[in-house]
């Protein structure tokens, strides 16, 4: 066993270049901490040498502290495990020993004298090692500045009907491609009715259009359908795909599982494409609706956007990573939540930036009684719920107040009663069509959250302090931390803001690979460094640049795709090689 762990270790000291004081450690000496080091501190020398208690002046909670030791004297020398006084204590070796009690594995020994040897490296390094966000930043394309590049030069200017055409057939004749001819007019009102609203067009309009003379005959088509009541619901459905909508909570063992109000959520969405709803104010609305001003209640049911993922048996933190996961997978293309545990492997995202985002959300709380979107009507329905409803939040108070010393004894039998009552509750609001429409919300808590890095992402095992702020690769100008409360609304004016690389660019390509069945990126939820670069940066640079102009309209961007001759080509095979 030890032979094996002793190859392993040189095999990753000779991988690993060694970490001078100065330097940033690499991913991979990063990674041997984590998994082997950092657990063998966390158990055996944190309760006596970390934050609450310093023995002998002595703290082993960070690399700093390390090198500073006890009374000046490091108990670390980089580079050379023999002569430095940790490792020395953990072989027993002289007067020192520790553990006093009991020494350690002889796997755990070597795994400390190899990351001394590699030159102690420790995580903190890579969070504070801005030369990486920074180079990301300059070189990674979805960092860049959106702008808008002039449309190229082709031969064939004639075939396009729009900007975005050239842009296409720029590429089609790099590559010595011809386009394909026209769709038939039946095909393209198939084609586009499936489209914007799911469903096929009827016979006589098919036939109207195809009669239709009249130049705009193609742009009436696609008004007629983008303002019909099926367009908002079949983009919904994309939608709440981004937005993992569910009526239900997953495995909660044994509370209600049914979400009462998750159609509200649902119908806001419908409301929002119908309406065209400027997406930056869709964005801002489903993170922050309960911090905005006015007094047209129905926003607030977007909150739904964070609300109606998993409760992971009610596991705070899981609860949390969910919502981060859906925020930023969803309008930025990061994938933040890994970072959870570690600084991640590949993306400029180190753990710092996941649990100040983390904090913006622990500063959050679901609030007892949710907010009635309308006055409800006095129907009979609607009596007959408040009366069945009171009459068992009425059992639950008075089981409660009858049991009180049972349940402040946590007694299992009594709380397993009061859980059964609470069902029952929980069961109408979710069921009886009396029940009016109420917005599952997110209301900031009284006192916000200070969070800490989660070492390892174990809740219980703290790290340094960090300020609520958004990632510092998204992030060009000084970073400054939330003071608004939780600090959701900065979070959602900074995700929807026109400065923002991600944001248009991911929604753009989410909207042309409902189109054209692939997006211009192919990984629509990963524009990190290990996603896909776009076939068409220039062009999905103009649409997004376009998009935001036009007031982040996504009906106009639909009418942009639809318009060019790009969407019209018929998929009918040729002789001749084809793209779309």
């Amino acid at each position: 066993m030890r032979a094996s762990v002793v190859l392993a270790t040189v095999a990753i000291v000779v991988a690993v270049a060694t970490a001078r004081a100065d330097e940033r450690p690499s991913p991979q000496a990063v990674e041997f901490f984590e998994s082997k080091v950092r657990p063998v501190l966390a158990e055996n020398c944190f309760a006596c040498h970390g934050p609450e208690k310093q023995k002998g002046g002595l703290r082993l909670d960070s690399r700093a502290n390390l090198l500073k030791g006890a009374g000046g004297e490091p108990v670390v020398v980089l580079g050379d495990p023999d002569s430095s006084a940790l490792i020395k204590a953990v072989r027993h070796d002289g007067d020192t020993k520790m553990p006093p009690k009991k020494k350690l594995s002889d796997p755990a020994i070597d795994a400390l004298a190899a990351w001394v040897k590699m030159g102690a490296p420790w995580p903190e390094q890579a969070a504070k090692g801005a030369s990486s966000v920074a180079e990301a930043r300059a070189k990674h394309w979805a960092f860049q500045p959106i702008r808008k590049p002039l449309p190229p030069s082709v031969r064939r200017r004639d075939w396009a009907k729009t900007p975005l055409d050239l842009f296409v057939l720029a590429k089609l004749e790099e590559q010595g491609l011809e386009p394909a001819p026209p769709a038939d007019r039946r095909t393209l009102i198939r084609r586009a009715a499936l489209d914007l609203t799911g469903l096929p067009p009827a016979p006589d309009e098919v036939e109207a259009f195809v009669n239709d003379p009249a130049p705009d005959a193609w742009e009436k088509v696609i008004d007629r359908l983008l303002s019909s009541p099926p367009y908002g619901e079949r983009w919904a459905r994309h939608w709440l795909d981004v937005a993992r909508y569910a009526d239900t909570k997953g495995y909660v063992f044994q509370e209600e599982r049914r979400y009462p109000f998750a159609y509200t959520y649902r119908d806001y969405v419908i409301r929002a494409f119908n309406d065209d709803l400027p997406y930056d104010q869709f964005v801002v609305q489903q993170i922050a609706a309960d911090k905005l001003p006015g007094d047209d209640k129905r926003p607030l049911a977007a909150l739904g956007f964070l609300t109606l993922g998993r409760r992971f048996l009610n596991s705070t933190p899981d609860i949390i990573d969910d919502r981060l996961d859906v925020v930023m997978r969803g309008l930025q293309g990061m994938t933040v939540g890994c970072a959870r545990c570690h600084d991640h492997k590949f993306d400029p995202i180190p753990m710092r930036d996941y649990y100040s985002l983390y904090g913006v959300f622990a500063s959050s709380v679901e609030p007892k009684e949710l907010p009635v979107l309308a006055t409800p009507d006095p129907t009979p329905a609607y009596l007959a719920y408040e009366k069945e409803r009171k009459a068992l939040e009425q059992a639950v108070k008075d089981f409660e107040e009858k049991n009180k010393e049972e349940l402040q004894k946590k007694n299992r039998k009594f709380f397993e009663e009061r859980r059964e009552l609470q069902n029952k509750v929980d069961k109408l609001r979710a069921t009886h069509p009396g029940a009016p429409p109420q917005a599952m919300v997110l209301i900031d808590a009284v006192q916000p959250v200070e969070p800490v890095v989660f070492l390892r992402g174990n809740p219980n095992n703290h790290g340094p302090a960090v300020p609520r702020q958004f990632l510092e690769v998204l992030s060009p100008n000084a970073r400054k931390p939330f003071t608004d409360g939780s600090g959701r609304l900065e979070l959602a004016r900074a995700i929807a803001s026109k400065d923002n690389p991600l944001t248009a660019r991911v929604m753009v390509n989410r909207v042309w690979l409902h189109h054209f069945g692939r997006g211009l990126v192919r990984t629509p939820g990963d524009f990190g460094l290990r996603g896909e670069p776009p076939t068409h940066p220039e062009l999905l640079d103009y649409l997004a640049r376009s998009f935001m102009e036009e007031g982040w309209s996504i009906k106009k961007l639909h009418k942009t795709i639809l318009l060019s001759t790009t969407y019209q080509q018929s998929s009918e095979a040729n002789a001749k090689p084809q793209a779309f």
